[in-house]
């Protein structure tokens, strides 16, 4: 064969791998629910500039299981996927924080309604000084009556005392109400 017909037999082959390749495309695209027509002027650029790359660099032959689209698509759904996980585990993670803001804000609460009540149980640094200065005058005036007081031995042996009172009860009760006895006896005992 010459060269021409050699060439036109290879870009023939080409063109009908193109062709497969493309109905295969068309099929991945079908299968997510694409339609390349409906996309926008700069993404129908995007996809020609991925075509020119994908002609020029051969990508196809090496890998003719799995075109670069399909990558494409599958690291798509893999970041998806992922967003989807990460936004089920904030949203847990918010609910949790929620809970534990509702537990802070009646534990701060209790705390303030606490506050409150010690705050009118407590007396104010005023009221405080006053009643403190007039419990020392108080002080000092029972202080003053006490020095007043005639001074009692220390050594006073009240069970003594109670069986002096009785021995003069029993006598007057004897004596018929003499007192002058009963006063004579408790004289002598002091």
């Amino acid at each position: 064969m010459d060269k021409d017909t050699s060439r036109r037999v290879n870009i023939c082959k080409t063109l009908e791998e193109v062709r497969l390749q493309n109905a295969q495309n068309d099929k991945l695209l079908k299968d997510f629910g694409i339609d390349v027509l409906t996309f926008a002027d700069p993404v129908q650029e995007l996809l020609d500039q991925f075509a020119q790359i994908r002609l020029h660099t051969g990508l196809c032959v090496e890998r003719p299981q799995m075109s670069l689209l399909e990558e494409f698509l599958y690291q798509r759904e893999a970041q998806r996927l992922e967003a989807k996980t990460q936004a089920i585990m904030l949203s847990s993670e918010v609910a949790a924080l929620r809970l534990r803001w509702a537990d802070e804000t009646k534990e701060v609460n209790r705390l303030e309604s606490f506050l409150e009540e010690a705050q009118a149980l407590t007396t104010t640094t005023d009221e405080f000084e006053k009643k403190k200065t007039h419990q020392e005058k108080n002080y000092e005036v029972i202080k003053g009556k006490l020095k007043s007081l005639p001074n009692f031995p220390e050594d006073v042996h009240l069970d003594e005392l109670i069986a002096n009172v009785q021995l003069l009860e029993e006598e007057d009760d004897r004596r018929g109400g003499d007192k002058k006895a009963s006063t004579t006896l408790l004289n002598n005992k002091k």
